[in-house]
């Protein structure tokens, strides 16, 4: 998720207003204050609990709270140095991270800010896998090489990392013209930083990479995709899916909303393409969707997909979605909302839930299903974000989708702090984030599974193929201090195999998270160190059956650069 400062601004500001009046109206929020209890308890999916809330109880205000922007915050304060710095002309102590690939050549070296001198970042990974030819895959990242002379930083513009072989070497290509430094027109030409990076196959050799787009300087911002019809090899111009708060020449414009957090998926019959994100209003923040014309490339009208709320329904305060669509053409779209008994979001059985809508006409309608609860993790107030405890990162519990399309059968991943130590007031002890799996033949009924270790485990991804199914995500169950990462993976060949703590390595070596994206502690005042390392992984399997993991790892390229944050990956086959 990358936020716009302006826009984030304001969004504060409402945010602020409303829970100035939601805490005179008796509601509290659930800011660990340091306060002692008798007694623990586990994590509670309300958001709100008996005597203070363990959980931000209106879904909108949770979300902007957290809403920081992926960058350096402390740009303006040139003596706040960021960890790389220390590191730049010493030895990369790592080894050589084989077989873990990275996926980034040519990166380059940050001209200005806090991270002056060190290797740009790429995190937030996604990745997809070519239909009909499983050794081409495509995957990208939020790409901060390229700098931006109206910011004097560098910022995210847009990179697609192709293979042909497999994943043993990858072209990195540059997606063209979604931002002013990499040459946009016309509206574009005011949007400072792409990111929220997306991808999704569909046939003949056609790809859909889908970002936000937004101006640092203004509040403009909206959805984009760009289509490649040979693999990912080349790129066409941006398609405009959205855009709010700009004119057509790149004037701003005053704007209510705010694009954020999109996904796409492809019909993998007709090659239909849609987008799903989150649009931030200022009183809610529902998820919307929208088809493109395969004739035209033009991009219909969004359509709300949450549901008109009920007493004790689904409301629209969500995020994270994420669509696929089903074997028959049908359009699944999952994503994170509130059940609420009203739009207060204060009764005792409010909830999270992972939500899924399905739609059989081709979005035009849908049907929303509570597939699962599930819970927070602990607001950290030094950060103003959910985090792990040590942990200076940002998590949250937003779904990956997945579809098998051999069986149908539908498959959604998330993590969150169900299992994490609580004192009885519902301040967080100690997190022990799990990684959980629904199931479900048909988007109706869904089945549960945890896996995972008695360490925390976040940003899990999911990908199945003819009932074989594969869970990536990071895990601190390597480090003996607790805050180092890795990445792993629970395989299976068929539901009944998903086993908890079966949990494979994959990183050859745990790496420190705490590089580079620099912050300073609201409460603490300390230097924050690594407060942002994308809201997502991925992974994506063929008809190979082989997987291809993609994460943000800190690494860098041991023996040519300083530790920084790359996109890794590795082939592995589940056969």
């Amino acid at each position: 998720m990358i936020g716009n400062y302006k826009q984030v601004r304001l969004y504060r500001f409402i945010a602020l207003f409303l829970l100035v009046a939601l805490l005179t109206t008796g509601t509290g929020l659930a800011f660990a204050d340091g306060s002692t209890a008798q007694g623990t308890r586990k994590a509670s999916p309300n958001l709100k609990s008996s005597n203070k809330p363990t959980h931000i109880n209106n879904g909108t205000l949770k979300t902007l709270l957290g809403m920081d922007s992926d960058s350096d915050t402390t740009d303006s304060n040139l003596s706040l140095s960021a960890l790389c710095q220390s590191l730049i002309g010493q030895t990369n102590l790592y080894k050589k991270p084989s077989p873990n690939v990275d996926m980034i050549n040519g990166d380059t070296i940050v001209q200005a800010g806090t991270q002056l001198g060190c290797n740009s970042a790429q995190n937030e990974t996604t990745i997809a896998v070519n239909p009909e030819n499983p050794k081409n895959l495509v995957a990208g990242t939020n790409d901060y090489r390229i700098f931006n002379t109206r910011e004097g930083r560098n910022d995210g513009s847009g990179w697609a990392y192709t293979t042909f072989d497999g994943g043993a070497t990858w072209k990195d290509v540059q997606l063209p013209h979604l931002t002013f430094q990499t040459g946009a027109t016309g509206a574009l030409s005011d949007m400072d930083s792409a990111g929220d990076p997306a991808i999704a196959f569909g046939p003949d050799n056609t790809v859909y990479y889908a970002n936000i787009v937004f101006s640092r300087l203004n509040a403009g911002g909206g959805i984009t995709i760009s289509v490649s019809h040979n693999g990912g090899l080349t790129w066409g111009e941006p398609e405009i899916v959205q855009l709010d708060g700009v004119d057509s020449a790149g004037n701003p414009l005053p704007t209510d909303f705010f694009n954020d957090k999109e996904w796409v998926g492809v019909d993998p019959e007709t090659g239909t393409a849609y987008v799903s994100w989150t649009r931030f209003g200022l009183v809610d923040s529902p998820i919307v969707v929208s088809k493109r014309d395969q004739r035209t490339g033009q991009w219909s009208p969004f359509v709300q997909v949450n549901p008109t709320f009920t007493p004790g329904g689904i409301t629209s305060y969500s995020q994270g979605s994420y669509p696929q669509v089903g074997k028959h053409g049908e359009l699944y779209i999952a994503y994170e909302s509130a059940v609420c008994q009203s739009l207060n979001c204060d009764q005792p059985t409010d909830h999270d839930a992972i939500i899924v809508a399905k739609s059989t006409n081709g979005g035009r309608t849908f049907t929303n299903t509570e597939a699962a609860v599930d819970y927070d993790f602990p607001y950290n107030p030094d950060t103003g974000r959910s985090t792990l405890t040590g942990e200076n990162f940002r998590i949250n519990s937003f779904p990956s989708f997945a579809i098998d399309p051999q069986t149908g059968r539908l498959y959604i991943t998330w993590a969150d702090d169900r299992n994490g130590q609580y004192d009885s007031f519902g301040n967080s002890i100690k997190t022990n984030g799990d990684v959980f799996v629904a199931t479900s033949g048909n988007g109706n009924n869904w089945n549960l599974y945890q896996l995972g270790t008695s360490a925390d485990e976040v940003y899990p991804a999911i990908a199945a193929y003819d009932s074989k199914i594969a869970v990536t995500f990071y895990t601190r169950s390597y480090d003996r201090n607790g805050t180092g990462l890795d990445y792993a993976y629970v395989k299976a060949n068929g539901l009944g195999n998903l086993k908890q703590n079966d949990v494979t390595r994959i990183t050859t070596q745990t790496s420190d998270p705490g590089i580079q994206f620099v912050g300073v502690g609201a409460v603490s005042g300390k230097i924050l160190q690594g407060i942002f390392i994308g809201d997502y992984t991925a992974v994506a399997m063929g008809s190979d059956l082989v997987i291809h993991p993609c994460w943000t790892d800190f690494r860098g390229m041991p023996g040519l650069t300083s530790p920084n944050q790359d996109a890794y990956t590795q082939a592995i086959p589940l056969k």
